[in-house]
C-alpha cells in the first residue's frame, strides 16, 4: 500500500505538470486579456463614449470569449489531470485483480501497452511499447526445448484459400 500511495502521488503530480501545456497557458492568457478588454469597453460605455461602436466591440469580445472557452475545454479533455484518489483507485483495482480472468488481463494490456511488434528471421524478437513512456521492452523469441514449431511448415488457414496473397 505504501508503494501504491507513493506511485499515485508521483503520477498525480506529473499529470498536473504535464497537463499545463503551452497551448493551455496561451488560451488562459487570451481569456484573461479578453476579460480585461471587456472591462475596459464597459467602462468606456459608462463614460458615454461612442456607445454603438463599443457595443459592437463587446459583442465581438463575447464571441471570442466563447470560442476560447471551447478551445480550453477541448485542450483539457485531451490531457485530463489525474487526481491522487483516481490513480490510487486504479492501482487498487488492478492490485486485487484475478490474473486468470481474461477481462482483467485485457484491461491491463489496454491500459499499459501501446503496441507490440514481432520480428521474424535471423533475430526473432518481440518489442512491447508502453503507453506511459517511450520505454520499449525487447525480448528474444525462443522456442521451448523439444518444440516442433520450427519444423512445421507455414500454412494459411483455409479461410484464406480463396484469396490471392
Amino acid at each position: 500500500d505504501e508503494k501504491i500511495d507513493s506511485m499515485a502521488k508521483k503520477i498525480s503530480e506529473l499529470s498536473a505538470t504535464e497537463g499545463n501545456t503551452d497551448t493551455l497557458k496561451r488560451l488562459n492568457r487570451l481569456l484573461q486579456e479578453n476579460g480585461e478588454a471587456m472591462t475596459n469597453l464597459v467602462k468606456a460605455i459608462e463614460q458615454g463614449k461612442a456607445v454603438d461602436v463599443l457595443s459592437a466591440q463587446i459583442e465581438k469580445r463575447q464571441q471570442e470569449k466563447a470560442d476560447i472557452e471551447i478551445q480550453l475545454a477541448r485542450e483539457k479533455m485531451a490531457r485530463p489531470v489525474l487526481s491522487y484518489s483516481d490513480v490510487k483507485f486504479f492501482f487498487e483495482k488492478f492490485k486485487n485483480g484475478d490474473a486468470k480472468d481474461y477481462g482483467y488481463r485485457s484491461a491491463l494490456i489496454d491500459t499499459l501497452v501501446d503496441r507490440i511488434t514481432l520480428y521474424d528471421g535471423d533475430d526473432p524478437r518481440v518489442e512491447i511499447y508502453c503507453k506511459a513512456s517511450e520505454q520499449k521492452i525487447q525480448r528474444p523469441i525462443t522456442e521451448p526445448s523439444g518444440s516442433v514449431m520450427g519444423r512445421l511448415p507455414l500454412r494459411y488457414p483455409s479461410i484464406y484459400s480463396s484469396y490471392s496473397i
